[in-house]
């Protein structure tokens, strides 16, 4: 009789470096235990059941540690204290108090063991260490290697997909409590977690039903609870409940989800579809869904449309806190949505996008409207919101010397800003699909975050009403008073660039195209030269970084050079500039003459350049 593995603990290490496996220790060993339970009955057990899961982590790159480990009868597992860690790094990636999985005794007599329960206590999942992030260096896109996609948001879609397509009413009883999933990898920054205070899943006859409660843990937690039914007929029905933050109250405000429809599931195609279409309750707020998934590309298609969307139902429907200045604007009327996406993973430029608002009498009430929508035309104290909450105040009127209208601003600068922010400003009504359908094609083939789809009237909505917290919901009220600013002012497009020209941030303090020329160049913005507005549209970004763009002696580093020549080239493709008025890239030069010389050189001081001002 071979003997009993040791209770003390096992460890494995080594093996293949580890993958990008996420929340992989949870499935991992719980599988290992589901295959090694065909042997629970003989006395050898534990032993056998130690290798396998030890054998699986070695496999995976990992290290396995447990305080015990018992087989019970008839067949069923436990692992006390339970630490799987990263083999090469010795980062944790999982740890339980105790998991339990038991097998269904008949399935181990078929010789096809499976799992009939899983019980998960006091855990914590940690996403593996990610590689370093890209640096920052602002290259052009086109000087980077192409390629068609790439393979880790292939992969990642195709994994979602595959989740989807999981027999979900053949799963087993699965009971977690109090189980932690953290984004951040080790000597990462801290991310966002999920904390499951509790989560059931629990077949029956008539399909599965899963409900839970727990919170997402951000700069304020987000408390959720849901639960769901998901029938053999196919049919679908939930709700959810979640709670977010109003720090005017101090409290909760609830946002109540209801969802009715049919997911289907076909495996042997490997096609998911969400049917009906089916029916997302939003408060008062009626959804129509419709989706469809496949492993095949993989492609993903969503279809979304709400009619008779009124003001007063979106508030009735909405926490306070989502809605942000959107109530005081003074919307009156209604109006219907469309939205569609269409994208193949294996090619991106095949994606296809549109958002589109069909109006019912839509206009602005000027004895509701609280926001300053309709005096726009006119002379007014602008205040401009900037990160970390701060706040700001020009006034646009010939009372500020550094006021310019949009025609005392250089051409050349007008056209840099807009060929570097937002190359469609005239053609688009606030919100550019074409714009958002080439940051998608381009963040897929990159695997991150490269590019974004904000507009020139999206930033300007930012700067005068919102701020720059980083939420989808400040991103929704941004989209949605842009296009209020487009539709509903009846401001002109000259007038909203105007306005940006002379509000947006240039640096410490600096607002607006000729604060910055003075400061920068110690010139009037009407007078600028190439290399000044190429440079000048750079900044615009990151104001408060703009002296990276500078080597220790004062020069233009490379990567600055490629971003200016790459925003020149755009200019003379839309004939906003003479090519033989571009120089080549490695012949630009900027020489910061005026205030700023003194921070960007603190021994040297400003000299201020009075030929052209």
């Amino acid at each position: 009789m071979p003997p009993a593995a040791p209770t003390a603990g096992a460890e494995a290490g080594g093996g293949r470096p580890p993958g990008r496996y996420r929340y992989a220790g949870l499935v991992l060993v719980a599988l290992a235990i589901a295959i090694a339970a065909l042997f629970a009955i003989p006395i050898g057990a534990r032993r056998t059941i130690a290798r396998a899961i030890t054998g699986a982590a070695v496999h995976r790159g990992l290290s396995a540690r447990w305080a015990a480990l018992e087989v019970r009868f008839p067949s069923r597992v436990v692992l006390s204290r339970l630490r799987l860690t990263d083999a090469e790094h010795g980062s944790l990636v999982f740890r339980a108090e105790s998991l339990s999985v038991a097998i269904d005794p008949l399935s181990i007599l078929l010789l096809h063991p499976r799992p009939s329960r899983i019980e998960l206590l006091h855990a914590f999942a940690r996403r593996a260490r990610r590689r370093a992030a890209d640096p920052d260096t602002l290259a052009p896109a086109e000087d980077s290697p192409h390629h068609e996609h790439s393979p880790k948001v292939r992969r990642t879609a195709e994994a979602l997909i595959r989740a989807l397509l999981a027999p979900a009413r053949r799963l087993p009883r699965v009971e977690l409590r109090d189980v932690e999933l953290a984004a951040g990898g080790d000597g990462e920054e801290p991310g966002a977690s999920v904390q499951i205070e509790w989560l059931d899943l629990t077949p029956s006859r008539d399909g599965v039903a899963l409900s839970g409660a727990g919170r997402v843990a951000t700069e304020r937690a987000v408390p959720f609870s849901f639960d769901a039914r998901y029938g053999n007929d196919d049919r679908v029905q939930g709700g959810a409940r979640i709670g977010i933050f109003d720090a005017v109250t101090g409290g909760y405000d609830p946002l109540r989800l209801i969802f009715e429809g049919k997911l289907i599931q076909n495996r042997r195609a490997g096609t998911v579809e969400i049917a009906g279409p089916a029916r997302l309750q939003v408060g008062r707020l009626p959804i129509l869904v419709t989706a469809s998934f496949a492993t095949r590309g993989p492609r993903l298609e969503l279809a979304i449309e709400c009619d008779s969307l009124t003001p007063e139902r979106v508030v009735a429907s909405l926490p306070a806190p989502l809605l942000g200045p959107l109530p005081r604007a003074g919307v009156t009327g209604a109006w219907d949505y469309r939205l569609g996406f269409r994208l193949d993973v294996s090619q991106p430029d095949s994606v296809d996008f549109h958002a589109d608002v069909i109006p019912h009498g839509l206009e602005l009430d000027p004895q509701r409207s609280r926001l300053n929508l309709l005096t726009l035309d006119q002379p007014f104290i602008a205040e401009i919101h900037l990160p970390r909450g701060r706040l700001a105040t020009r006034e646009l009127s010939e009372a500020n010397p550094h006021y310019r209208p949009l025609e005392a601003i250089d051409s050349i600068l007008v056209h840099a800003v807009l060929t570097n922010e937002d190359g469609g400003f005239f053609k688009h009504g606030g919100f550019n699909p074409e714009a958002v359908k080439g940051a998608i094609a381009a963040n897929v083939r990159a695997g991150a975050y490269r590019r974004g789809a904000g507009t020139i009237t999206m930033q300007l909505a930012r700067n005068l009403y919102l701020g720059h917290e980083r939420t989808l919901s400040r991103k929704a009220q941004e989209v949605v008073l842009a296009w209020i600013l487009e539709h509903l002012t009846y401001v002109t497009k000259r007038r909203l660039l105007e306005i940006y020209l002379n509000v947006i941030e240039w640096g410490p303090g600096v607002h607006g195209a000729n604060e910055a020329a003075r400061y920068y160049f110690g010139r009037d913005a009407g007078r600028v030269t190439v290399d000044q507005a190429l440079f000048l549209a750079t900044v615009i970004p990151a104001p408060t970084k703009w002296r990276y763009r500078f080597d220790a002696t004062g020069a233009l580093r490379p990567f600055e050079r490629a971003q200016m020549h790459f925003i020149g080239r755009a200019m003379v493709k839309k004939g906003w500039l003479e090519a033989q008025d571009l120089p080549a890239a490695e012949s630009l030069r900027v020489e910061i003459t005026g205030p700023a010389r003194e921070m960007l050189l603190p021994e040297t001081k400003a000299a201020p350049d009075t030929s052209a001002t």
